[in-house]
């Protein structure tokens, strides 16, 4: 009796971790701005903007509501974070964040703020709840790639 019991222990076990590994440590965050297929390949020395920390270009016809490259601090292989313009409260796409010097996007008709700076365009003052979708970057050292 015990033997069996351990069998269906250990049985459990390996589905529990199985199960859990499966869902562990996901990075697809699911945004509530609409996806739209995004492959930009931009070479940053067309870019002023992108010459210091805290420099920013917004791309009008990219993403859903436009897509902010922000140059950050923290990460010296790949200093570039791009993310989606459109606000998260206001899910339009007229409505876009507008990135400052100091790493804060401000939309401006809700006055929600979002961290730039080495984040996840996390919000930092309300109403808005969730943070801006953000793209995958690859820089090159002469090309900046951004893609869903």
């Amino acid at each position: 009796m015990f033997h069996l019991s351990r069998k269906i222990y250990s049985s459990i076990l390996i589905v529990f971790f199985i199960l859990a590994g499966t869902n562990a440590c996901k990075d697809d965050y699911n945004s509530i701005i609409p996806y739209v297929y995004v492959n930009m390949n931009i070479n940053p020395t067309n870019f002023i903007e992108f010459n210091i920390p805290g420099g920013s270009y917004y791309f009008s016809n990219q993403g859903y509501g436009g897509i902010i490259i922000f140059r950050d601090l923290t990460d010296n292989a790949n200093p570039f974070l791009a993310f989606d313009a459109a606000c998260t409260h206001e899910i339009s796409t007229t409505t876009r964040v507008v990135a400052n010097d100091s790493g804060i996007a401000t939309c401006p008709v809700c006055k929600s703020q979002f961290i730039l700076f080495g984040g996840n365009g996390s919000p930092i003052k309300g109403p808005a709840s969730e943070p801006l979708r953000q793209y995958k970057t690859t820089y090159t050292g002469s090309r900046i790639i951004v893609s869903n």
